[in-house]
């Protein structure tokens, strides 16, 4: 199972979910593998997953880093994003707030700021090869070519998995891509509407309340596999 982090394993306050981290615990003592798939830097991701007890492949950066087993996959420039930023703190200097984790970063870089997205959009349309990424919690700019379901379909060939072998669950528009390179993509209860669109099924629950229930479901075997499950929400 592949799980976003910010908003599916935890709630709104960015605090993880107990129930989902014992959530991870039980699919892993039942040979479940788990993945995370984040927009974090891998420093950030990595612990995270070690200290839940996540076995998986980590995708981070949005998709432009995956890491498994002592193994770096870059899937993007980081000399992009930095002429993205560097663009945009030229023209609008301390209303760009930078993460302190962008020293750590090696394909994008994020962001705070208060001004509108349609006004950072039309000072990036000047920088070849990027795009912008709002994850709900932060903006980040990064190289066009990465998302996540291009970084998930790099962490299966590092753990020598295939599309209907993976679960993916998530809950914003970013997910998108995850959930579509995924055997069933779901989205959790809160999700955004275009990510319980694209979602092969939609759990009832939201947060890391939603990851704990298609957890139990996996693990009572009350979870089609493939993208076309009886129902759009679960018994």
């Amino acid at each position: 199972m592949v799980a976003d982090v910010d908003g599916t394993l935890t709630d709104r306050s960015m605090r993880l979910s107990v129930r989902a981290v014992e959530a991870v615990r039980r699919l892993e003592e039942e040979g479940v593998m788990v993945m995370l798939a984040s927009h974090n830097a891998l420093c950030v991701v990595k612990a995270l997953a070690t200290y839940m007890g996540c076995s998986g492949p980590i995708i981070c950066e949005g998709g432009g880093v995956v890491e498994h087993g002592g193994r770096l996959v870059i899937l993007g420039s980081r000399e992009r994003a930095s002429r993205a930023m560097e663009a945009l703190r030229r023209r609008y200097g301390d209303a760009i707030v930078e993460s302190w984790s962008n020293r750590y970063r090696l394909v994008d870089q994020a962001f705070t700021t208060s001004l509108a997205r349609e006004v950072l959009e039309e000072a990036l349309s000047e920088v070849e090869g990027v795009k912008l990424v709002y994850t709900g919690f932060a903006y980040h700019v990064v190289d066009s070519a990465v998302d996540k379901g291009r970084g998930l379909r790099a962490a299966m060939e590092l753990a020598g998995l295939e599309a209907e072998d993976v679960v993916a669950v998530g809950d914003s528009d970013v997910d998108v891509e995850l959930l579509r390179a995924a055997g069933l993509g779901v989205a959790v209860g809160d999700a955004t509407p275009r990510l319980k669109e694209a979602a092969d099924l939609v759990v009832s629950s939201g947060d890391g309340e939603g990851f704990a229930e298609l957890a139990s479901m996996l693990l009572e075997g009350r979870l089609s596999r493939g993208r076309c499950p009886p129902s759009r929400t679960p018994p």
